[in-house]
């Protein structure tokens, strides 16, 4: 897919499953478990090379169509390039800087940075970033994005860090244009366990909170 497409896909589903610790060996059960479950758009946190050859496998898998994958905490223009490499379809920061914002639209892909002040936001949004993430968002209340609607409201923000079944509604309906989870969703003890239907019942409970969002 095109960037353009890829935004519009994001857009369309609301939702990141973040994808952090799960070995490349059990990368791709993880992935179809999210996908029974109607996620359709994942992130997997760059930690080491063993993450850029997840990214690589998702892409080459029969998943590789159904689901757009991206690449999260990337730091510096060098991770970004080993991403897009591996076949990552969007960039995902925890920060807001600029130099590192326009080399992900250099290499054209769909950017996601993060912030959490209105100056962050200032900065990521003139910056170009396509997304933003408000992050960690457990520092903040719902009423955080009641807040910044106005003077934000053109802008999509996702609420992202510390996100689970408890708060995900709250967020949304409080001004939140999606969310992204991680361990909350992709719980480690699930992957050992072998438990992969257990994720996909917990994928099923955001899904089911982010369609009841009008």
């Amino acid at each position: 897919m095109i960037k353009e497409k890829i935004a519009e896909w994001i857009k369309r589903y609301r939702m990141i499953a973040i994808v952090k610790g799960v070995g490349s060996l059990y990368i791709e059960d993880t992935i179809k478990a999210l996908y029974d479950g109607g996620i359709r758009v994942v992130e997997i946190t760059l930690q080491n090379e063993d993450s850029l050859k997840s990214i690589t496998k998702i892409r080459k898998s029969n998943m590789g169509g159904k689901i757009v994958c991206g690449a999260g905490t990337v730091m510096n223009s060098q991770q970004a390039h080993s991403a897009a490499v591996a076949g990552a379809q969007f960039i995902s920061c925890i920060h807001s800087d600029e130099d590192l914002i326009n080399e992900i639209k250099g290499i054209d892909k769909v950017c996601i940075a993060g912030a959490l002040t209105p100056t962050n936001i200032i900065s990521a949004k003139e910056s170009g970033a396509d997304f933003i993430n408000i992050f960690p968002v457990v520092s903040v209340t719902p009423d955080y994005f009641r807040q910044i609607k106005s003077p934000f409201g053109d802008q999509l923000l996702f609420a992202v860090g510390g996100i689970d079944l408890s708060n995900a509604y709250s967020f949304l309906r409080a001004g939140a244009f999606g969310i992204g989870v991680g361990k909350n969703l992709v719980n480690p003890r699930f992957i050992k366990e072998g438990n992969y239907r257990a994720i996909t019942e917990e994928a099923k409970k955001y899904i089911e909170i982010i369609n009841s969002i009008v």
